[in-house]
C-alpha cells in the first residue's frame, strides 16, 4: 500500500512538471522562430548591420577581415582587425543594412565580434586587446 501511494505521488509529481514545461518550450520554440540573426551568410560577402536606432552603421568585409562602423550623426568612425587596435578612420557608409535585434551578438571569423544595444555598439577581439565602442556619448578606441 505504501508503494502505491509513493508511486502515485511520483507520478504526480512527473505529471505536472511536465505540463509546466511543456508550456515555455513552446514558447520558447515561437521565440526563437521570431529572432533574426543577422549576418549569418557566408563568410565570403560583405555584411552591412546597424543599431535598432539607425544611428551606427557597420561594414564586415572577408579580405581583408575586419569590421568598420561609423556613427552617423558625427561620421566618426573606427575600423578593427583580428590583429591590432581599432584605428580612426572616415567613413561614410550610405547603406543601413540589416538592423540588428537590442543586445545581439555577430561573431566573424578570426575571433571578431560585434554586440550592440539600442543606440550603442562595440566591437572587439575576442582574444586580444583591441576594440572600439561607438554611442552617442563617450566613443573611444584602443
Amino acid at each position: 500500500m505504501l508503494r502505491l501511494v509513493v508511486a502515485g505521488a511520483v507520478i504526480t509529481v512527473c505529471l505536472s512538471s511536465a505540463l509546466i514545461v511543456m508550456p515555455a518550450s513552446a514558447v520558447s520554440t515561437k521565440a526563437r522562430a521570431a529572432t533574426h540573426f543577422a549576418c549569418n551568410g557566408p563568410a565570403t560577402v560583405p555584411c552591412h548591420f546597424a543599431t535598432p536606432s539607425g544611428n551606427i552603421r557597420c561594414l564586415w568585409t572577408p579580405k581583408p577581415n575586419n569590421v568598420a562602423c561609423e556613427r552617423v550623426a558625427v561620421r566618426r568612425g573606427y575600423r578593427l582587425r583580428p590583429s591590432g587596435h581599432a584605428h580612426a578612420i572616415h567613413l561614410n557608409l550610405k547603406r543601413r543594412g540589416e538592423t540588428l535585434p537590442t543586445n545581439q551578438q555577430v561573431v566573424f571569423p578570426d575571433s571578431l565580434s560585434c554586440h550592440d544595444t539600442r543606440t550603442t555598439m562595440t566591437c572587439n577581439q575576442d582574444f586580444g586587446f583591441g576594440e572600439f565602442k561607438l554611442a552617442p556619448k563617450g566613443s573611444h578606441g584602443s
